[in-house]
């Protein structure tokens, strides 16, 4: 009975393990059989568009550091994006697998001078492409310089990329992802300018390109990721300050965590936001409209050189600060007539009614339409080892 049942377990074993074996074979052989794309880099070119594809090079270890490179670049020009593809289909033996894209980079020039909106409407309606893919856009350079610069720390500029704008989300609030249907709403119901993401590099050097520029513990060029470009109806109007990109991501409610660095007399300090709410009010009278914004936080103070015990007075440097910092960027964007902010939004949410009537004269109410901001925040905790019970 015992020599039964002994045999019985090895038949098992042996059959998990034959399944385990052949799984594996099967899967190395699928992986070896396709290009998996990473990231989709859309620029201009003399015959219409220009498509880059990097490609996730399966030879390289991902956690080696290697001289393998960690992405494979394709690159082909076309009328249109889906034929730029097709050009690149019929140079790569292999089924090019688009469904682990995780970031589409739209060059500078395309969103400036073409615009988004054809290139959002062709990933949208392609069914291999994946809806929790992200987009951006570039500054200075092209997306196929971008996606070519191989980074420090991650084999794949798209990953290292995607792992800086989560950093950002977490830490110092100035860029937040942002996925093509949601950019597509705002083209659509035309009622605030979209903004994206941006990423540029430390430098135009060649060498960002070559398996030399992360050789050394200095790298000479880096993928740099600071803050959120705007929008005029589709087409790159601007881009915003680290700075003004916080405040931006405030008034949007677009952000989980920040990190605000103010002055106090010859002395600064820093407050990590760690709760932040935005109301944006209109205030109808007399045929006309106004706003009222009012930003309440709670954070704790981190470094600083001034006085710790005196809260109030932090508080009120730091909310004088920001409210300065908001009005700032309210008066750009009127005094480029671009609303951005999304204060027409704010009133078709809230009354569609209204909206009916002002969205008519927007163009001309808007770069005179008063805007009073109120600025509340609450220091809760002092970060002080010397605290530490």
């Amino acid at each position: 009975m015992k020599r039964k049942a002994w045999g019985l377990i090895f038949f098992v074993i042996l059959t998990l393990g034959s399944s385990v074996v052949i799984s594996k074979n099967v899967e190395d052989t699928l992986i070896k059989s396709i290009s998996i794309v990473s990231a989709i880099g859309i620029d201009t070119s003399d015959e219409g568009y220009e498509v880059t594809l990097q490609m996730i090079n399966t030879a390289a270890k991902p956690d080696s550091a290697g001289e393998v490179p960690g992405s494979i670049i394709y690159q082909q020009s076309g009328r249109t994006i889906s034929q730029a593809v097709k050009n690149i289909l019929n140079r790569n033996p292999k089924k090019i697998f688009l469904d682990s894209a995780e970031l589409i980079v739209i060059g500078e020039q395309t969103a400036r001078e073409k615009g988004i909106h054809e290139i959002l409407a062709l990933f949208l309606t392609e069914s291999e492409i994946s809806s929790s893919i992200k987009i951006m856009v570039t500054k200075d350079y092209p997306a196929s310089k971008i996606l070519k610069t191989i980074t420090p720390a991650e084999k794949v500029s798209s990953k290292r990329i995607n792992d800086v704008v989560h950093s950002n989300e977490l830490n110092l609030g100035s860029a937040a992802s942002v996925y093509p249907v949601k950019v597509m709403n705002d083209l659509l119901r035309n009622i605030k300018a979209t903004a994206l993401p941006y990423v540029t590099l430390s430098s135009d050097q060649e060498i960002g390109s070559s398996q030399e520029n992360v050789s050394s513990p200095e790298p000479e060029v880096l993928l740099i990721l600071n803050g959120m470009a705007y929008f005029k109806k589709d087409k790159l109007a601007g881009y915003l300050s680290r700075d003004e990109s916080k405040i931006f991501l405030g008034f949007t409610n677009n952000t989980k965590k920040a990190t605000i660095e103010t002055k106090c007399g010859a002395g600064f300090f820093t407050v990590h936001i760690k709760k932040s709410k935005t109301s944006v009010k209109p205030v109808y009278n007399n045929g006309m409209v106004s706003f009222q914004v009012k930003r309440k936080m709670k954070g704790e103070l981190f470094e600083s050189t001034c006085n710790k015990n005196d809260l109030p007075y932090l508080e009120s440097k730091t909310e004088a600060f920001l409210k300065s910092e908001m009005a700032g960027l309210i008066a750009r964007s009127q005094e480029e007539n671009n609303d951005f902010i999304g204060f027409l939004k704010e009133v078709y949410l809230r009354n569609p009614y209204k909206f009916q009537e002002i969205n008519k004269k927007w163009k001309e109410l808007y770069p005179e339409v008063p805007v009073e901001v109120e600025v509340d925040l609450k220091i809760e905790d002092i970060g002080d080892v010397n605290r530490i019970p």
